[in-house]
């Protein structure tokens, strides 16, 4: 099965503990992507800048570099997924003399899950990120991935030194409220980002010691205390699932957060049902009969879907475009899933989680794609199924649901 981009993913609803386990690992944080590649070796020659954008996702841990270079005769683009969780240079993919329409689908499966502001930087802020990154994966040990000939000289050689301070807050977002701020602290905590938290931080933060791995914050709810004290209480995935409590301290200069002091909690093993329950939600189901030539089209107008193949048909993720769930006092980390489309040779089915949301996804498809879907069907279920349902591999939802039921 090729997986065009993928994310960890968080369904709760197999039907027994090892299916489930297997699949909490899969589809929903914004890393381990794949994707194709495109390239010609081309480092021993001349390379002209054209242009570099970021994604200002710094404070989610991940963001998509594209960079442009005119290389001899030719026009090659640059795809670089940049991980600050342990990992580096997470991803790359080069186009060579692409036309308008593969560089577009290659840029947004790169940034348009990420929910962030693509900004425009030059090149020696370009230069230095990707040798900053690929020092990561000589530090951390982990695999250079896609034609390296292309970028490794950026790594190996002496780079200019630049305003390091200024550059992250340019890519990263500006925090609105301490709810927000202590939401993404908690996220580089457990994620040992050190670096980002000491840019947001008063004291040296080196090694907090709660997480082994690379872990992954599931869940975190943001109590507010008396003068300026917040405390976080989280569940995170580090292999297996855990839950801990940290107390921050805060202040606020000029409209920019930092930490004062950090009290942490130890962590305490939670088990599968219990996290399940946690992460529980409403899933809103819509069914569509589909005709010849939606498939197609409907691929070809949502580039920026994440795409992930199963043996009867293609699943498509829809995220937010903003990490607006970042700042509630409850954080889900599938809080920027918009909606999700499971289509196969007979129907596509359609999840929602809110009824907003259900409505404007609705209204949308109607106004679309109205002469190629017929809405057939809804439900709505206090748990969500459309990942089981596209791992069982039925043909239709209704079949599926007899059998669930």
């Amino acid at each position: 099965m090729d997986f065009l981009n993928t994310r960890k993913s968080y369904d709760f609803q197999a039907k027994d503990n090892t299916a489930k386990s297997n699949t909490i690992s899969t589809i929903l944080s914004n890393r381990d992507r794949r994707t194709r590649l495109r390239h010609e070796p081309c480092d021993s020659m001349k390379r002209i800048f054209l242009f570099a954008k970021i994604t200002n996702s710094r404070l989610m841990g991940t963001m998509g570099l594209r960079v442009a270079l005119k290389v001899d005769n030719d026009r090659l683009d640059q795809y670089f997924l940049l991980d600050a969780e342990k990992v580096g240079i997470a991803d790359y993919v080069s186009i060579k003399n692409g036309d308008e329409r593969s560089l577009y689908e290659e840029e947004e499966r790169l940034m348009g899950g990420l929910g962030s502001y693509r900004i425009f930087i030059n090149e020696k802020e370009a230069m230095y990120l990707i040798n900053h990154f690929g020092n990561k994966n000589l530090k951390y040990n982990k695999e250079f991935p896609g034609c390296k000939d292309e970028y490794i000289n950026i790594i190996k050689n002496e780079i200019d030194i630049i305003d390091y301070e200024n550059l992250f807050m340019k890519i990263s977002k500006k925090i609105k409220s301490p709810i927000e701020f202590i939401n993404y602290m908690t996220m580089r905590i457990i994620g040992s980002d050190y670096e980002a938290l000491n840019f947001f931080s008063k004291y040296y933060i080196d090694d907090i010691n709660i997480t082994n791995n690379e872990a992954v914050l599931l869940k975190n709810k943001v109590l507010s205390m008396k003068n300026s004290r917040y405390v976080s209480e989280f569940i995170f995935e580090d292999d297996i699932y855990y839950k801990s409590k940290i107390a921050f301290n805060i202040s606020c200069s000029n409209g920019y957060y930092k930490i004062e002091s950090i009290i942490y909690t130890d962590k305490e093993e939670v088990d599968f049902n219990t996290v399940s329950n946690e992460l529980r939600r409403n899933e809103y189901i819509n069914i569509y009969k589909i005709e010849d030539g939606f498939y197609e089209k409907f691929i070809y107008d949502n580039a920026r879907f994440m795409k992930s193949e199963f043996d009867r048909g293609i699943l498509l993720t829809e995220f937010k475009s903003n990490n607006n769930h970042v700042d509630n006092e409850i954080y889900y980390i599938s809080g920027d899933i918009n909606s999700i489309y499971y289509i196969n040779q007979e129907e596509m089915v359609v999840a929602t989680y809110d009824y907003g949301t259900k409505f404007e996804v609705e209204k949308r498809l109607t106004k679309e794609y109205s002469e190629y879907i017929h809405l057939s069907s809804g439900y709505e279920f206090e748990n969500s199924l459309i990942y089981e349902f596209a791992q069982e591999g039925y043909d239709n939802f209704y079949d599926f649901i007899k059998d669930y039921i």
